[in-house]
């Protein structure tokens, strides 16, 4: 058992997964919506379309540190794919907080431009995603 923590590429495919998983739930979220939540849909294919943007981040950041991106989702979003219900938003709602979370706890071990990309626009998209899921939720709860 090595104490050494993963290279940082490792630490990159790590969270790549976890946003191909959210390409993946977000692509079906979408699809459950049959037009039932309106002006919501543009907020759900905004956050939608912003994962793939950190998809293709990552991506070349692995490229950059000289390892192989990551090409299967994890399985933390697969859940989470229905936009139904309050309980499905907030299983979404949930998901976009761990990602936060997950973003957050590898900050530390990442250095140079990989750490301000995390740092000035992967983490801000997240908090921009659970304060719009968090929204929608209220808005869900309130039909």
């Amino acid at each position: 058992m090595s104490l050494h923590p993963p290279p940082p590429a490792e630490s990159l495919n790590t969270l790549l997964r976890t946003e191909l998983a959210a390409v993946v739930a977000y692509q079906h979220a979408l699809r459950s919506l049959d037009g039932r939540l309106g002006v919501d849909s543009e907020r759900i294919l905004r956050m939608a379309a912003g994962h793939q943007r950190t998809v293709a981040a990552l991506q070349a950041c692995v490229h950059a540190l000289g390892g192989t991106p990551a090409t299967e989702p994890g399985a933390s979003w697969s859940a989470f794919s229905l936009l139904r219900d309050e309980l499905s938003v907030q299983q979404l709602l949930e998901a976009e907080e761990c990602g936060l979370a997950d973003y957050e706890a590898a900050l530390p071990s990442l250095e140079g431009d990989v750490r301000d990309l995390v740092e000035t626009e992967l983490i801000p998209r997240q908090r921009q995603h659970v304060a719009t899921l968090s929204r929608l939720l209220i808005d869900v709860c309130d039909v």
